[in-house]
């Protein structure tokens, strides 16, 4: 491993055993959040921890106000004790970079690695010794000192894991070479320790029995079965049940010193160079294997994409582990997906039993004996085996050992192996940012990538950080040294990804030949549907759109979308919710561009999207949208929603989708239909408070309403981007829109829609406090509806009054028509009002002096805010809930309300309503937590 400065500054970090710290100048305190800080870093040395998981790390539920900044201080006090580039800074997260000299836990782990590649090559002396350097580096329990629950939990076990296997493979070593009656004594103390390691038992029975004291063996028997019939309600496993029969019947085979009569398979192939991320996924594997228990097999099973790292997880792991299985560790190559026909499960069965020294003439011919036979074989040995790219659970299930443990990987998800054999999945996505840009700096060098970051970042992205993915674009980058990074940033962004990641002379290795192996093992429908997947403009795509593509049923697209996740091709993350990532999609694209009829397909996709947002919008709204829309026709799926919920999540799946096919009018041609689709969400934009989407949908369907020539279309899109405007503070063009709306509305003797660009243009006087001028715009708004009989719309044009009112301080002139809206709201089927009607009153009250009653209408609509969808009001009226408990001498709940809406900011992204409320808390509080 390469020296760092910190080496240089004899940086030395122990945390197997009391936690220590120190420098070339001495030790160093570092204690409370700054030791689990480390501690978290620690454990994951050379990899990127991310700022979530440092922070669950450092105060688990409890995070201070504004937890970023602690984190910060936190890092930047450690850099002061350790040094300045100790810790580096990342997207996402924090590094410790760190060497086996300077970090224990890395030391244990590169004296095991060592261990494992001297058994490897039969050099049992050097395995030795590597093990004895690893265990005596133990003081004791890691973390134990570490104020960190989470931490403890999550990484505790694995080294502690990490640390018997080394021990337990001392031992064996021990016994191999009949030093059974040396180690008994460390046997006891070692059982007496960890009383419920059965395999710590079985040692000592077996050091015991070779001894010649076989009493005290099944002596020691008889204190392991009761010590876990009474402490977990469970017989022993069976590796101790057998030892002990053995015993039992002196088999000559527990004798010391008796040949070798089958070889121990140590066929891995080389560890990953430069392996990185997958932390969460390494240490699943390893509890899986740890909590076996008594389970005669673990099997897991690893699937994901083509180049998504499922074999160099899997060996990499299985490097890691060697230890914990001393007879050995298998691996095969089923060739479920490739150029080759798939490894029969009779041929496999040959080479697994011919591994583990099986004679040829011992084979029987019939798979079901072959299966047998080798579960025989491999149940009374401890060992690993690895059955890489398998093509389905037919092909594995076969193959499962007796004994041992299992790890597949497969595109396809295994679920057979699951349902009938108790296989744990382990599914790999992307890495992410951080990971994927570590990986492509391993690869490429640190100074190239120092030097234009912002072209290495864009690469791993336009890498889909996909594993293979960024390695050959780190081999692409590493063969033209003198070129810059920003080139193949342009490449790739260049459509041309799948060439530019394109290996000729290794077929295994090169992108699109695994993309179309995978692609070829699909059946006609499912195939049909990948390809016009390509035509999508979306990024999460359901059943019905599928449907509309593909002109098929939605059952027959969803079942198609279910297959095609079934073998990694797409990802499933959500109900009916699929999605490739970038190079697969630019796959899909390359399909999709030999398609007949992609004009037809892109039509009924929009038609789509129209009446299914029609039908959702009557959910939002029983105002007629007063749009003339054609029947969809055949081939046209339309979405049937049952209440205002399930038409708001809809919308919430939906929006970028919808967002894309507006906005792209001027490819797809269809213009009036994308002005339509712009009105038919607003309703949905407008309760999500999505400002900057009306504006930017809003701009897209003006235009496409002028390009179909349609005027009503075209007033009824100013109306609606008017209300982005008035929200994101450009009030001129609010009322610019507004002005030109009504215009045109009068130009065609629309009264209705005259009324609400009339009601728009006094909510845009209000937004800038112009009250005075407001007034009669809304008079004549509430006018105009009521004379056509809308009495809906009429009353938000009296609740918009009444802020008028309120804003000029008339209060009890504002009671009135305040009043009057609520009372339509509560009368009407469109609950969503009620809140901005709430709000209003609210407001009045609290102008009026009444602040008890004020408080209560506020918590009246905050309670009503998440259940009809109107999330754009959760903020304000938990501000204005918050100033009239303040006003009531309650400033601790009126902290707690600011506090909520403080986070729902945050949550939410909203930095500038987060800043002013911070100013809120600071001005009405001594003190601010973080």
């Amino acid at each position: 491993m390469v020296q760092g400065k910190a080496t240089a500054r004899g940086l030395r970090i122990r945390v197997l055993g009391p936690f220590e710290v120190e420098t070339a100048a001495g030790p160093v305190d570092v204690g409370g959040r700054q030791r689990a800080l480390l501690a978290s870093l620690a454990f994951s040395a050379n990899q990127v921890v991310p700022l979530w998981k440092l922070i669950e790390h450092v105060w688990g539920e409890e995070s201070p106000l504004d937890v970023r900044n602690g984190l910060q201080t936190l890092v930047s006090r450690l850099r002061r004790g350790l040094g300045a580039d100790a810790i580096e800074t990342t997207e996402g997260g924090y590094l410790l970079r760190a060497t086996a000299e300077e970090l224990d836990l890395l030391a244990l782990r590169e004296q095991v690695e060592s261990a494992a590649v001297a058994a490897r090559e039969g050099d049992t002396g050097r395995e030795y010794a590597s093990l004895a350097s690893a265990v005596r580096l133990w003081r004791g329990d890691p973390l134990e000192d570490v104020a960190s629950p989470g931490l403890r939990a999550e990484a505790g076990p694995q080294v502690t894991e990490l640390w018997f296997a080394a021990r337990e493979r001392m031992l064996d070593v021990d016994l191999e070479r009949g030093h059974g009656p040396e180690v008994i004594a460390d046997l006891r103390d070692l059982t007496a320790r960890h009383p419920l390691r059965e395999s710590l038992w079985a040692r000592l029975m077996l050091a015991l029995h070779r001894a010649g004291r076989r009493a005290e063996a099944l002596d020691a028997y008889r204190q392991v079965t009761d010590l876990v019939r009474d402490q977990l309600g469970l017989d022993v496993g069976r590796a101790v049940a057998d030892l002990h029969r053995s015993i039992l019947l002196d088999d000559e085979a527990l004798a010391a010193g008796q040949p070798v009569t089958a070889q121990v398979p140590r066929q891995l192939p080389g560890d990953v160079r430069g392996f990185v991320g997958r932390g969460d996924e390494l240490a699943g594997l390893d509890r899986l294997v740890s909590g076996a228990g008594g389970q005669p097999v673990v099997i897991s099973a690893v699937d994901g994409a083509a180049g998504i790292g499922k074999t160099s997880l899997a060996v990499h792991w299985a490097h890691r582990a060697a230890p914990r299985f001393p007879d050995g560790q298998l691996y095969l190559n089923l060739r479920g997906y490739g150029p080759s026909v798939p490894v029969d499960p009779a041929a496999a069965l040959d080479m697994l039993l011919r591994s583990i020294g099986v004679q040829p003439e011992r084979v029987p011919v019939g798979i079901e004996e072959r299966a047998a036979l080798w579960r025989t074989e491999s149940a009374v040995r401890g060992m690993l085996v690895v059955l890489d790219n398998a093509r389905d659970s037919a092909q594995v299930r076969p193959l499962l050992p007796g004994g041992g443990s299992v790890v597949v990987t497969s595109r396809r998800k295994l679920r057979g192996l699951s349902a009938r054999d108790g296989a744990r999945h382990v599914t790999l996505g992307l890495l992410s940012p951080a990971e994927g840009l570590e990986l492509f700096t391993d690869q490429v060098g640190r100074d190239r990538v120092a030097a234009e970051p912002d072209a290495a970042a864009a690469i791993v992205e336009l890498c889909a950080r996909l594993p293979l993915a960024l390695r050959l674009a780190a081999d692409h980058a590493a063969r033209h040294p003198e070129w810059p990074l920003s080139s193949l940033r342009e490449e790739l962004a260049d459509q041309r990804g799948l060439e530019v990641l394109s290996v000729d002379d290794d077929r295994d290795s090169d992108l699109r030949s695994l993309f179309d192996w995978s692609y070829d093992a699909l059946d006609a429908q499912a195939a049909a549907v990948f390809d016009v997947l390509g035509l999508f403009p979306g990024d999460g795509i359901g059943r019905y759109a599928v449907a509309a593509l593909a002109a098929i049923p939605p059952s027959v697209a969803g079942a198609a979308l279910a297959r095609l996740a079934e073998v990694s091709m797409l990802e499933q993350r959500l109900p009916d919710r699929f999605e490739p990532h970038d190079l697969l999609r630019q796959y899909a694209r390359d399909k999709a561009e030999a398609l007949p009829g992609a004009p037809a397909a892109i039509e009924r996709l929009v038609a789509h999207y129209v009446h299914t947002a029609e039908r959702a919008r009557y959910h939002l709204s029983r105002i007629p949208h007063r749009m003339p829309i054609a029947v969809a026709g055949p081939g046209v799926p339309v979405a049937v929603f049952a209440d205002d919920h399930s038409a708001v999540a809809w919308f919430d799946r939906e929006i970028d989708t919808i967002a894309r096919l507006v906005l792209g009018a001027d490819e797809h041609g269809l213009h009036a239909q994308a002005a339509v689709l712009f009105q038919l969400s607003w309703h949905y934009l407008n309760l999500r408070g999505h400002w900057h989407r009306i504006v930017d949908m809003g701009e897209a369907a003006i235009r496409s309403a002028t390009a179909a020539g349609d005027r009503f279309l075209r007033a009824k899109c100013f109306n609606g981007a008017s209300t982005g405007y008035g929200r994101t503070a450009d009030r001129d063009k609010q009322i610019a829109y507004c002005t030109a709306a009504l215009e045109i509305f009068r130009e065609l003797g629309d009264i209705a829609e005259q009324g609400t660009a009339l009601l728009n243009l006094g909510s845009a006087l209000n937004w800038l406090h112009r009250f005075a001028e407001a007034v009669e715009p809304l008079r004549e708004a509430v006018r105009l509806y009521e004379s056509v009989g809308d009495d809906l719309s009429a009353a938000m044009a009296l609740n918009n009054l009444a802020d008028t009112f309120a804003g000029l301080g008339r209060y009890e002139e504002a009671s009135g028509p305040a009043q009057r809206a609520l009372d339509t709201f509560r009368k009407g089927e469109e609950p969503a009002r009620i809140v901005a009607g709430l709000e209003t009153i609210a407001s009045v009250q609290a102008g009026s002096g009444d602040h008890r009653t004020a408080a209560a209408t506020y918590r009246e609509a905050v309670d009503l805010v998440e259940e009809v969808h109107v999330t754009r009001s959760a903020v304000p009226l938990r501000v204005g809930w918050g100033h009239a408990l303040h006003a009531l001498g309650d400033v601790d709940q009126a902290r707690r309300v600011w506090r909520e809406a403080y986070d729902r900011c945050l949550r939410d992204g909203d930095e500038t309503a987060a800043e002013e409320i911070r100013a809120l808390l600071s001005a009405h509080a001594r003190s601010i937590p973080g």
